[in-house]
């Protein structure tokens, strides 16, 4: 494989929107501090610091396009000796305050000395994801108060996340890493998954997963809905509204895709099926604005592929993509098979990257200096520029005969090289695994082609892991993986974190090398 070039892609930056069964939820996080109760000297100048701080990491919370609730805003006016929260009354007031919001966490700002039971009290109250934070400031006892509550709060252990809870001193790129990891689990916890088709496709064990089990930690719901519902959907369509249809494929025509007919896959009618059907997907989306739906699954195989007689590929393309033909679209993580945990990831991966379009495939080969992830049919067209341009990317797109199914067309394309999270939750026996690592997106060049023959009209991208193949071929647990642009690893890792989620960096051959499944 190619080395990648110094091209640098470019950065998604996608609304969280309310279209197409999104529903923006305004998750905050908490911001509280406390103060030494006692009547001690340096009182004036120690509430002025607490003030300073508490209002400084409030801002940098905000700057970083995160929503605060501060219950300090208001039970605190200029003219109060103190600021920090000195009583349990006042913490039953601010905690009171705080369930007022959408909390997807709460972060304490550890200033300088209190008793812990105040903060424990509070921890209590609200039950949500906790983080300590201070200062590196030796004029005060911030690490005092951090210490002690930290171990209070192990010891008192009245809630997992109590036990769980993050801390960081004078670190706020890593707490910032924390919010930006708990509001994504948050925002997956109340969402809902949807599986057209349900799951289990070609009798793969691993595509299958304990549906309670997840909604009891990582998210809301899981919709499973028949084919049948996108079926009838697409065939409304192509029988009273064909002008949709056909604004679609000149859309692609007139944007640069190179669209390649014969006379058994991809004939005029079965790319006017494929088309009706991702138009049907839409609008069924829209139907379900009300559940939140934060990514979807098509299973395809056969009842799409085979009964009905087309492939589904135009869904995993054009989903997770923000624009088509009728105008700016939100992002739908969008999966294929069924395959219920790499929904949970993508889904995942695109919360904690704030809208980015999410790579699902195939890990179609493993060599010694790269892997490469190819869908069966289709994936987020992004990636055939890196790019939320719908000009950047039709011109690289090329819809050809697929290579499976009664009829279709893949819509192919090579990636392109840059920086990439990529990740998989997994099941060993009755333990959920998150495996997660930092991988460098390759240049696919022509060498690379010339080696496939099996689904070479399909997406490719070139990935490549740090790490000795055979350590991580004896520890991958799927045949597919996602993946998103830029370097999301830490707020991934917290986000699993939270919700109690081991783990393994498949990036690090140290900890593939004392990986056991067991």
């Amino acid at each position: 494989m190619a080395e990648s070039d110094s091209t640098a892609p470019e950065q998604p930056s996608v609304s969280s929107g309310s279209r197409a069964g999104r529903k923006a939820e305004p998750f905050s996080l908490g911001l509280v501090c406390f103060t030494d109760p006692r009547e001690t000297g340096l009182a004036e100048k120690r509430e002025s610091y607490l003030r300073a701080c508490h209002q400084s990491l409030a801002q940098a919370l905000r700057d970083n396009g995160l929503i605060v609730a501060d219950p300090l805003e208001q039970m605190r006016s200029p003219r109060d000796p103190f600021f920090g929260l000195r009583s349990m009354e006042e913490t039953r007031r601010a905690a009171r305050s705080l369930r007022s919001h959408d909390l997807a966490g709460v972060i304490i700002g550890c200033w300088h000395w209190t008793e812990p039971a105040l903060p424990i009290a509070l921890v209590r109250d609200l039950n949500v994801p906790v983080a300590l934070y201070s200062a590196d400031d030796p004029a005060w006892a911030g690490s005092v108060h951090l210490t002690a509550l930290g171990a209070s709060l192990w010891q008192w252990a009245g809630s997992n996340y109590a036990v769980r809870h993050f801390r960081s001193m004078g670190d706020i790129a890593s707490l910032l890493d924390w919010a930006s990891g708990a509001v994504a689990l948050a925002k997956l916890r109340s969402g809902s998954l949807l599986l057209w088709g349900g799951s289990y496709c070609l009798r793969m064990e691993h595509l299958q997963e304990d549906l309670s089990s997840l909604k009891a930690c990582v998210v809301g719901d899981v919709l499973i809905e028949d084919e049948y519902i996108l079926i009838r959907r697409a065939e409304e369509i192509l029988a009273s509204k064909p002008e949709r249809v056909e604004r679609f494929r000149s859309w692609l025509i007139q944007g640069g895709t190179k669209i390649v007919f014969d006379s058994t896959m991809l004939t005029e009618e079965s790319l006017s099926s494929q088309i009706a059907l991702y138009l049907a997907a839409r609008d069924r989306l829209e139907e379900l604005s009300g559940e939140s739906i934060l990514g979807v699954s098509v299973r395809c195989q056969p009842t799409l592929s085979e009964e009905w007689g087309k492939t589904a590929c135009f869904l995993p393309a054009f989903l997770p993509f923000c624009e088509d033909a009728e105008g700016p679209r939100d992002v739908v993580p969008t999966v294929c098979e069924g395959d219920v945990k790499g929904l949970v990831t993508a889904a995942l991966l695109s919360l904690a990257s704030r809208g980015a379009p999410p790579l699902f495939g195939d890990l179609k080969y493993i060599g010694h200096d790269g892997m490469i992830i190819s869908n069966c049919g289709a994936s987020s067209v992004f990636y055939a520029a890196n790019s939320l341009a719908a000009e950047r990317v039709l011109p690289r797109l090329t819809i050809s005969g697929q290579c499976q199914g009664r009829s279709g067309g893949a819509i192919g394309y090579e990636g392109q090289p840059g920086a990439m999270t990529i990740a998989r939750l997994i099941r060993i026996r009755d333990r959920l695994l998150m495996h997660l690592g930092l991988a460098e997106s390759l240049t696919i060049d022509e060498r690379i082609l010339a080696k496939i023959m099996w689904g070479r009209m399909w997406p490719h991208a070139a990935l490549r892991l740090p790490v000795d193949r055979q350590l991580l071929v004896a520890a991958l647990g799927s045949n597919h993986y996602c993946a998103v642009p830029g370097d999301h690893v830490r707020e991934l890792e917290l986000a699993c974190g939270i919700a109690g989620t081991p783990v393994l960096r498949i990036d690090d051959e140290q900890q593939l090398r004392g990986f056991t499944a067991q």
